[in-house]
Parts: structure tokens; sequence; C-alpha cells
């Protein structure tokens, strides 16, 4: 990219609140933006312009207003994915990585949500007179846990009864189940 300008931030800033869903930024946009900022702090310090900080704090405006949009962009079409992971090409390499930050984010909560709803739907399906426990004919993988907080008992994916399991104690718990309680840090995994 060229040099940064505070004309330019305001075209992106203009184009971004305009469009709904993500302009296209130059790859090294943050790098720029920050090289922008220190040119014009130093600026700002070395002249004691009242110009010059005017500038400083309309362009620091500018871009906080223009990443701030941008990021709630990303958190929206994290959240519209379900947690999937999509290819965005008007994202640059540091919104990758907010982005997947607020992917896995958007991914546990729909897991803690699914578990809650299959408890319930399990406990509606034992009250019908269905099995609470369908047998499965794949053996399952399981993980040895040990607890960091005591969990009180709860229906699993598998709509299988676990626990209640206090903090300190050991068990062996489906792949599935362990990966949740690990993502939750209510366990560690004991090798």
């Amino acid at each position: 990219m060229a040099e940064l300008t505070y004309k330019n931030l305001r075209d992106f800033a203009r184009e971004e609140k305009a469009q709904p869903g993500l302009g296209k930024l130059p790859g090294d946009f943050y790098p720029s933006m920050q090289s922008f900022l220190s040119s014009k702090f130093s600026e700002m310090e070395s002249n004691r312009s009242v110009l010059q900080m005017r500038e400083f704090e309309n362009a620091a405006a500018t871009i906080r207003e223009l990443v701030l949009i941008r990021q709630q962009k990303l958190l929206f079409r994290a959240i519209r994915s379900g947690g999937e992971e999509t290819k965005i090409d008007e994202m640059t390499r540091e919104e990758y990585e907010v982005y997947d930050r607020f992917r896995a984010i958007v991914s546990e909560e729909n897991e803690k949500l699914n578990s809650m709803l299959s408890r319930f739907e399990s406990s509606k399906k034992s009250q019908a007179g269905e099995s609470a426990a369908p047998a499965t004919s794949e053996p399952q993988q399981v993980k040895r846990v040990r607890f960091t907080t005591e969990v009180q008992e709860y229906i699993g994916m598998n709509r299988e009864r676990f626990g209640p399991f206090k903090e300190g104690q050991e068990s062996d718990l489906p792949e599935q189940e362990a990966d949740i309680l690990l993502r939750q840090k209510m366990a560690e995994t004991i090798q």
C-alpha cells in the first residue's frame, strides 16, 4: 500500500459505514496505520501545534471508528456461521486472528446451548417412555480427566447421565464430553 493518509482513512471509514459487508482494505493496512499514527504523533510532539494535535486526534478517532465497525461485522459473521470456519477475502491477517477468536467463542457457546437443550430433550423423551440412553453400535473413544471444579449431574450429548463430580475427582469420559469440559476449563486431561 502507498503511504496512508488522513484522506484514505476517512474514505475507508465512509465506505465501511455505507456497506453491510466488510470493505476491502489493503493487506498491510494495520502496519501502515501504526506507521501513520506514529508519524502523526511525532509531528504533534515536535511542533506542539494545536492544528497537528487535532489532526492526530481526528485520525485516532477515525481509526477507532473504522476498526470497531469492522470488528462488529466480524462478530456478526462468526455468529451467522455458527462458529464454522469461512474464508473471507476482505479480511486482513490481523482480522483473521480476531475472527478466529470470535468463532471459537461462538462455537463453544453453541456447544453449551446444544448440551443444555439435549438434557431437556432427553428428559422429555424419558417421560414419554423412550430410553434416555439409546444403545450405540460404535465403541466410544474415552479420555481420562480430573475435574478442576465441582460439576453437578448432567445429561450428555449421547443422552447418557454423567456426574456428579467433585473437584479433584478423576473419571473416564467419552471424548466429546471430555472435550466440552476441557474447553469450559471444568476439567483437565490426565496423561
